[in-house]
Formats: structure tokens, C-alpha cells, sequence
């Protein structure tokens, strides 16, 4: 099972950029769900990221405390990617 080890206690302003354009690109060829984990399940997920993205963009520039979140986006990512047959 995959973990997720993204969380960090700063994120730079490019490295979240380029997390929120990369799920911008490729928002198409997300699947329509997502078992992250054995707790955490998308069932929705393309609605999912969308919402975390606008959330995000609008909230976390200067409050870390979003971190947390911003590290799931990383870790769906991850998982995406290693999705079979999945193509960037």
C-alpha cells in the first residue's frame, strides 16, 4: 500500500503551482473515483480535486495549517500515477 509522505511543514509557492496545474492538464484523465486508502475513498474524485484546488487557491498562501490538505492532493496524484494504464 502506498503512504502518503508528502506532508511537509512548508510548501513553496512553485511547488504548488505545479501540483494545481497538473491536475488543471490532466483533470480529464483522472478516473470518476479514487480509494486513496483503506479509510479514504473519492467517489467523485475530477469534483473532489476541483474543490480542493479552489479551496486551496484561495486559503492557503499564507496559512500552513492547510498543509495537510494540500498533501492529499500530492498523494492522489502519486496514486494516479501509478494507476496501470494511466498516461501523462
Amino acid at each position: 500500500m502506498i503512504e502518503n509522505t508528502h506532508f511537509k511543514e512548508y510548501y513553496t509557492s512553485q511547488e504548488i503551482e505545479e501540483c494545481f496545474q497538473w491536475f488543471e492538464q490532466h483533470m480529464d484523465r483522472l478516473p470518476d473515483s479514487l480509494q486513496l486508502s483503506p479509510s479514504t475513498y473519492f467517489p467523485r474524485l475530477r469534483f473532489s480535486v476541483d474543490a480542493m484546488i479552489q479551496h486551496l487557491r484561495n486559503v492557503m498562501k499564507n496559512h500552513r495549517i492547510y498543509n495537510g490538505e494540500f498533501a492529499t492532493l500530492l498523494f492522489i496524484r502519486e496514486k494516479v500515477l501509478r494507476q496501470e494504464g494511466f498516461q501523462e
